[in-house]
């Protein structure tokens, strides 16, 4: 089966679903199929030497749309994938009307929503026409597809789960050989946020949740240097909590690097501003890694995080209660292990060959007699 991913922001660099692409890319190759990535011209198309992508969208205005069509019919896949967002549709129509201009043509078309509930009402309606124009669409999550499912009542939606960008593949030994260049102390329980570190993450709830938790407890944060102004004002907060000499920053790692830290840690610490999801692929690495993870809830939680059996979970901001959490988990290995079993089982469903597998199952359910499903 011949599958082109249409992604305008690839290479990833810091764009989520350039990453996801890719990985998709990698994983349908794996299953034998012919998948390629489609980006922008100009853009580095030989960043990833196991995923061939190529440059045919000159931009994504109904220009560019019109003369990528064109090119993406001279290739005839089987399958034409389009994943959205991508900071370069911004503004434009093209990615929204590429469904349409390909609809007589012989490629089917699946588009991929990555965040339609993050939309605002004018981004909801445009990505309404990929849905209206489209063979078949996907959504990462059941709350997007209950969304769309009320606007277009006819289309088949299915949910597909995004994965973790970082797959278990590093070791403890590299783990704490970082943990120890950094001055984490032998012996030390080790914390480990991973993720951009930026307002709405709850780092600050994280700081004091550390102060309630037992004192050989250190946390670590994974992620690039964030910027000056708000990284000194965390620290100040850490002085006010008298957790200042028990956090290390690492820096940017590399993927192998980071899941070494990973399986060098004791639990994650995630408490997000706005609740955990399977949107969240920070928690799906923890999950993937099968770390305890300790996190924050809200009405948009899906019920397979449940409390005290796969992950444990506060109120957003409830650092009493976070460092409550943390002090009963540290204190009990075997609470500990068992959360942290639960934790892998359900890190599984997120897995890439699983994701891998449900998309081929998509592109082969597409109804020959109509083109659509």
């Amino acid at each position: 089966m011949k599958i082109d991913l249409v992604c305008g922001s690839y290479p990833p660099d810091v764009c989520g679903v350039a990453d996801y692409t890719r990985l998709l890319a990698r994983r349908l190759r794996d299953r034998g199929a012919d998948a390629r990535i489609v980006t922008t011209t100009g853009r580095d198309t030989d960043c990833d030497p196991q995923v061939p992508a190529e440059g045919l969208a000159p931009d994504w205005s109904v220009r560019g749309a019109v003369q990528l069509a064109r090119r993406l019919r001279e290739r005839a896949p089987d399958v034409v994938h389009i994943q959205f967002p991508a900071r370069p549709y911004h503004g434009h129509l093209g990615v929204h009307i590429l469904p349409l201009l390909l609809r007589s043509a012989a490629p089917r078309v699946v588009t991929t929503l990555h965040e339609y509930c993050m939309a605002p009402p004018g981004g909801r309606l445009k990505q309404l026409l990929n849905v209206r124009f489209s063979d078949c669409v996907i959504v990462t999550t059941d709350h997007d597809r209950d969304l769309i499912a009320r606007r277009c009542r006819k289309k088949h939606i299915h949910v597909i789960p995004i994965g973790s960008n970082i797959e278990p593949a590093g070791s403890e030994e590299e783990g704490l050989a970082i943990l120890e260049a950094l001055g984490v102390p032998g012996g030390a329980r080790v914390l480990v946020y991973f993720g951009f570190v930026r307002p709405g993450k709850g780092l600050e709830a994280a700081f004091r949740a550390l102060a309630h938790a037992p004192d050989d407890t250190v946390l670590a944060i994974v992620s690039a240097d964030p910027d000056p102004a708000y990284k000194e004002k965390l620290m100040a907060l850490s002085r006010d909590a008298g957790v200042e000499s028990r956090i290390f920053w690492t820096g940017y790692l590399i993927e192998r690097e980071v899941s070494s830290v990973m399986r060098a840690a004791s639990a994650a610490l995630l408490p997000y501003d706005d609740g955990a999801t399977f949107r969240r692929g920070t928690l799906l690495a923890a999950l993937g890694h099968g770390l305890p993870v300790v996190t924050t809830r809200s009405a948009a939680t899906p019920p397979a995080l449940r409390h005290k059996e796969n992950v444990l979970m506060a109120d957003p901001g409830d650092s009493g209660a976070l460092g409550a959490l943390l002090h009963d988990l540290l204190s009990s290995p075997d609470y500990a292990r068992s959360i942290s079993e639960r934790a892998r089982v359900l890190g599984e469903q997120f897995s890439w060959d699983a994701i891998a597998l449900k998309t081929l199952e998509v592109y082969s359910g597409l109804k020959v007699q109509d083109g659509r499903c």
